[in-house]
């Protein structure tokens, strides 16, 4: 499974919490990937390829990098978690920028449903991502889609970076 093996790459690299196989695969379905999961291509000379949720199969070149967005809720609020990776290889061309982007817009639309409600209540609504605390242009990355670092506790070797919506 590519998918799989981007998070292999990126975990060794990153120095962050390898799953099995099978641990990888019941992650996945569980997020139900045919609606939250987005993928980016190498396409020889870019990576500019990028498909939304439910089109994950049948793309010219290489699997460069995936993200699955998550709905969670808890007493601080809405919170759209994305998490996933980009080869380490293939990352600064721009494929981490394109699936938190494509992920953001799923979010929101995602949360059109129920955002009027919930800030009628005072319940606010995140949009955020797990990314690899030792990677330079994490930072950079987030930061390009309005987030910022937060204090959480996450899985060691990562940083969440979160944007009320």
């Amino acid at each position: 499974m590519a998918l799989f093996r981007i998070h292999q790459e990126a975990a060794r690299i990153d120095g962050t919490e390898e799953m099995s196989e099978s641990e990888f695969v019941m992650w996945l379905d569980a997020l139900q990937p045919s609606t939250n999961a987005f993928v980016v291509t190498d396409d020889e000379d870019e990576l500019a390829t990028w498909s939304q949720a439910g089109t994950l199969e049948g793309f010219e070149g290489e699997k460069a990098g995936f993200t699955v967005v998550q709905l969670l809720r808890d007493e601080e609020g809405y919170h759209f978690l994305c998490q996933g990776a980009v080869l380490p290889r293939l990352r600064g061309q721009h494929g981490g920028h394109l699936l938190l982007r494509g992920a953001l817009n799923h979010a929101q639309v995602l949360a059109f449903e129920f955002a009027f409600e919930a800030e009628q209540e005072g319940i606010p609504v995140y949009f955020e991502a797990l990314l690899p605390s030792s990677h330079p242009g994490a930072e950079r990355l987030a930061a390009k889609c309005e987030m910022r670092p937060t204090e959480a506790v996450v899985p060691s070797g990562m940083r969440l970076y979160r944007r009320e919506l």
